[in-house]
């Protein structure tokens, strides 16, 4: 029987309780075990075990082996590869309807292509968990009827997204974590990613027992999802409300967007007890979505390099150099029609990556009386959807992506 490494510590990507492997709880199989203290009567019994079998499986009370593990406060289940590889974890923040699910189905459905980022392997670690973004993938990307128009939902506040547990103080609800394994070389991280709806960044929206952005207490990094076309100067610039609405843009939508960085960063600062003259403790990726409807107004620069990213390899990330000349053009954009916004980032994180990108490359279309978006899935042709992810990774791990890591290329 091969021998096993494990981590040093666990951080339950569902409560974001630190334990030990050895305090990893075990889900019973008897079916006389069942209902669990913390999930209810419907539930297996969760337990520690005591005594294993000749092939080192836990063995509940009845005797039967388990395979299954799970967290030690909320009892929900873990994938068994987390206790063998590390974490990182890395919290997707945006305002309301700036594009994230999109971004986070595109980039995990080009991602298992293997064109992103050439020796990378990116895996589902738990396809019950990633469910609500396979499907959004099925319908965007893997459509048995691509000519038919698919709807682009909006995430919700609550539902199939958030999962609930009881603990010592009440009922707690948190939002389901997305799990990927991704390799490269002999490198190997467990991704843990969340994607909250937007409202729940809104200032004064998060309570007690509903904690679903206290992922940024235990993030890495921070992809803070922008939608320019929410910008009315970025709108006037396109041509008006009418016109960038009728192209999927945001320009129904009235809301500062710089504000929901803040609170963010609020958060982080609470959730970490850091004063407000430390740094934050991760680097921050500004992902400028909808590049297809406003990098033409942007620099000629900026317009050429997403034409030239419609080809077939679209979702590989540019290089290095690449990605710093147009993070010098999203900034002129941004300080000619987006200030504040730049502004902020600058004064939460100097060294601040901006990464536009498209989730779909092509406008969808809204429906009548102002409705919700379709697109054909033959016409969609996402460009550079990881880039934002795969940077955000780089800076969390230079060493597995140093080509992307400013951290790393400067230490060389």
């Amino acid at each position: 029987m091969s021998t096993r490494s494990l981590v040093s510590s666990i951080n339950c990507p569902h409560c974001w309780t630190e334990f030990q492997p050895a305090q990893v709880r075990f889900i019973s199989e008897h079916e006389a075990l069942r209902g669990d203290a913390v999930l209810g009567d419907a539930e297996q019994m969760r337990f520690l075990p005591s005594r294993f079998d000749a092939r080192g499986r836990a063995l509940d009370p009845f005797g039967a082996p388990c395979t299954r593990m799970a967290c030690v406060r909320c009892h929900l289940e873990l994938p068994p590869a987390l206790v063998e590889i590390p974490q990182t974890i890395v919290s997707v923040v945006g305002a309301p309807a700036c594009g994230k699910s999109v971004m986070l189905a595109a980039a995990s459905f080009s991602l298992r292509s293997g064109l992103v980022v050439e020796g990378m392997h990116y895996l589902d670690a738990d396809t019950s968990l990633n469910d609500l973004t396979v499907e959004l993938e099925s319908s965007l990307f893997r459509s048995t009827t691509p000519d038919t128009p698919a709807m682009i939902a909006k995430t919700d506040l609550s539902g199939r997204l958030y999962r609930s547990f009881r603990s010592e103080d009440g009922v707690w609800t948190a939002p389901k974590p997305q799990l990927f394994e991704i390799a490269r070389g002999s490198a190997r991280r467990m991704l843990c990613l969340y994607d909250n709806a937007g409202e729940h960044f809104l200032p004064g929206r998060e309570s007690a027992q509903e904690p679903v952005t206290r992922h940024l207490g235990v993030s890495r990094a921070l992809v803070f999802v922008v939608d320019p076309t929410q910008d009315q100067r970025v709108v006037e610039r396109l041509g008006g409300r009418d016109a960038v609405s009728a192209t999927g843009g945001g320009g129904t939508v009235e809301q500062r967007q710089d504000l929901v960085l803040i609170e963010a960063a609020n958060r982080v600062r609470r959730l970490r007890g850091l004063s407000t003259r430390d740094p934050l403790p991760f680097r921050i990726v500004i992902a400028l979505a909808k590049a297809d409807l406003w990098a033409p107004i942007a620099s000629p620069e900026l317009a050429d390099a997403f034409r030239a990213g419609l080809g077939r390899t679209s979702v590989a990330v540019p290089r290095g150099e690449v990605l710093a000349r147009v993070h010098a053009a999203s900034s002129r954009f941004l300080e000619e029609l987006m200030p504040e916004l730049l502004a902020t980032a600058r004064a939460l994180d100097p060294g601040f990556r901006l990464v536009p990108f498209s989730g779909l490359g092509k406008p969808p279309t809204r429906d009548a009386g102002g409705g919700g978006l379709r697109i054909r899935p033959q016409d969609v042709r996402p460009i550079w959807p990881a880039a934002p992810l795969v940077v955000a990774i780089s800076e969390a791990e230079p060493a597995m992506f140093p080509e992307y890591s400013v951290r790393e290329q400067r230490a060389s």
